[in-house]
């Protein structure tokens, strides 16, 4: 997935740098992670290659802000790279990672890491709850969501599930470690003496 193609998805509404970290910061992390530097690196090799245009407009605090807009041809790029159909990537885990290697650790640390997960994925969850509240809370119930109301909707739907699903597996994780390490009286294998 490139980063490129998803601000342009976005400034489907004009928006500024600040703007579109707020959606990744809120709504997105649970598919793409992008750093303010990364974000405005890409809309300024947007605004570069005419896929994009900027506007400076008065700012309440501050500096202007730069307000950046979708052109014809950053459509067009965008709706080539959706007509290639899906664009399927490994995703890494790094905490599935982490929890392959816990043997390394004394049971109490692996009890924490464990619950630190749940934790954070708790926190995930409720920020993506609190987006699909406000997105609720700003629908009209008098008619049916556009296209892209129906479809933003969509992706913050799999997050929520997502998210609780990961929920899910790290409380059976936690009753599993629980019930196991209280049969092991010695420290885990890995610990006694592998170094």
């Amino acid at each position: 997935m490139s980063l490129d193609c998803v601000l342009l998805g976005l400034l489907s509404r004009p928006s500024s740098g600040y703007d579109l970290k707020q959606w990744f910061s809120r709504a997105f992390h649970h598919f793409w992670a992008a750093e303010p530097s990364q974000i405005y690196r890409t809309l300024g090799r947007l605004e570069d290659h005419g896929l994009a245009s900027v506007e400076e407009t008065p700012s309440l605090k501050g500096p202007p802000r730069r307000v950046y807009r979708r052109t014809k041809a950053g459509r067009a790029a965008l709706r080539a790279w959706l007509r290639d159909g899906p664009s399927m990537s490994d995703t890494r885990q790094s905490q599935l990672a982490q929890v392959l290697f816990l043997a390394e650790l004394p049971k109490d640390a692996q009890r924490r890491f464990l619950r630190a997960l749940l934790r954070e994925y708790e926190a995930r969850l409720e920020d993506l709850l609190a987006v699909a509240a406000e997105v609720e809370h700003h629908a009209d119930p008098a008619r049916a969501p556009s296209e892209d109301e129906f479809f933003r909707r969509l992706t913050l739907d799999a997050g929520i599930q997502q998210y609780q699903s990961w929920i899910d597996w790290i409380d059976r994780a936690i009753q599993h470690h629980a019930a196991w390490s209280a049969t092991e009286d010695e420290p885990t294998r890995s610990a006694q003496g592998r170094d």
